[in-house]
């Protein structure tokens, strides 16, 4: 409501963000230009009104797909040569608006937590994008080059309804030295990564998973293990009311116990996801705690070809991995599980 965002006793709302704009219409709102600072529409809250613009050259489409009258919103057409400004002054009638980062200030932290929608929206999306990645690594083979490999991951996850704001893919040559491995024409050899983050009615799921074509190296499989504990500790903190820094601390810690102390610095680890990638990135001291109920996407690796990632539900009761493929390898740590080396 206008009241738990009025953040400075303003009198109206103006958000434009693309996570603020998808998290108060609810996931709708899709956009059409996915890079730019702002989105494609406008939500405007006044005491008498819930609007959104949008360009006129796009009502068609608003009507019929978005249908944003069933969330309680009229929708206002601009002409797309005039811009926003005329019409959102009509909106505003002299009301002054908080707007832009005070507006973002008061949002983000209402955005991270998660209602039960959201949860439900959350579960599907994580199920969809762990069936696109096991199906993608089933059709892979050493032959195969790291566009096609993630041609093959992104085809799979954009027929679910995803775009793919992160696609990653390395093969033997890359995936030991690259944290972010943007595809190449090289082939995937002997073993190879995914990673993808992708979205899906605003909110992101991230998850990767390692492939060998045969038996997989040894070392590469004692590296994914403590990678995977590393990770597994990470879970296993996050806990509502506990702050990123707290959990940090304890991904630092972990990977010290497994004899790679400072690796975290070749690397983030991952944070608060949600409506943005990372809505927080976790980092030494962070002090933004975790909501009550909220969505994690920890990504440690340690150099030498080794990440596991998921996204994971946190509430009071643990962690619900949604991205979680255990139709492949995985090991159990602590009580968790981690996804393994898949074996071809």
């Amino acid at each position: 409501s206008l009241d738990e965002l009025d953040a400075a006793a303003a009198e109206a709302v103006v958000a434009s963000s693309p996570a603020t704009v998808r998290w108060l219409l609810c996931g709708r709102g899709r956009p059409v230009y996915t890079t730019g600072p702002e989105a494609d529409y406008t939500v405007v809250l006044t005491r008498r009104r819930a609007a959104v613009l949008h360009p006129d050259i796009e009502s068609s489409r608003v009507e019929a797909e978005e249908r944003l009258d069933e969330l309680g919103f009229e929708t206002v057409a601009f002409p797309w040569h005039e811009g926003r400004e005329r019409a959102l002054r009509g909106l505003l009638a002299g009301a002054r608006p908080v707007a832009g980062t005070e507006l973002e200030a008061a949002a983000a932290p209402l955005r991270r937590q998660l209602e039960e929608e959201e949860l439900g929206r959350y579960r599907a999306a994580g199920a969809d994008a762990a069936e696109a990645m096991v199906k993608t690594l089933a059709a892979l083979s050493p032959g195969r080059t790291e566009e096609e490999a993630a041609a093959e991951l992104g085809s799979r996850l954009r027929s679910r309804g995803f775009t793919m704001p992160v696609l990653l893919a390395a093969g033997e040559e890359r995936q030991g030295i690259h944290r972010h491995p943007l595809p190449t024409g090289a082939t995937l050899g002997r073993h190879a990564l995914l990673a993808a983050t992708a979205e899906r009615q605003g909110l992101h799921v991230s998850l990767t998973r390692i492939v060998a074509f045969g038996p997989a190296p040894a070392e590469l499989v004692e590296l994914c293990r403590r990678t995977a504990a590393v990770d597994a500790a990470a879970l296993r903190g996050s806990r509502p009311g506990r702050t990123l820094g707290q959990v940090f601390a304890e991904l630092e810690a972990a990977y010290a116990d497994e004899g790679f102390p400072g690796e975290w610095r070749r690397h983030h680890q991952g944070g608060l996801t949600g409506y943005l990638g990372r809505e927080v990135f976790a980092v030494p001291g962070e002090r933004t705690p975790i909501p009550a109920s909220a969505a994690v996407a920890w990504n440690p690796s340690l150099t030498g070809g080794a990440k596991s990632e998921d996204t994971a539900l946190v509430a009071g009761d643990g962690v619900e991995v949604v991205t979680r493929t255990p139709e492949l390898p995985e090991w159990t740590i602590d009580g968790l599980s981690r996804p393994a080396i898949t074996e071809l």
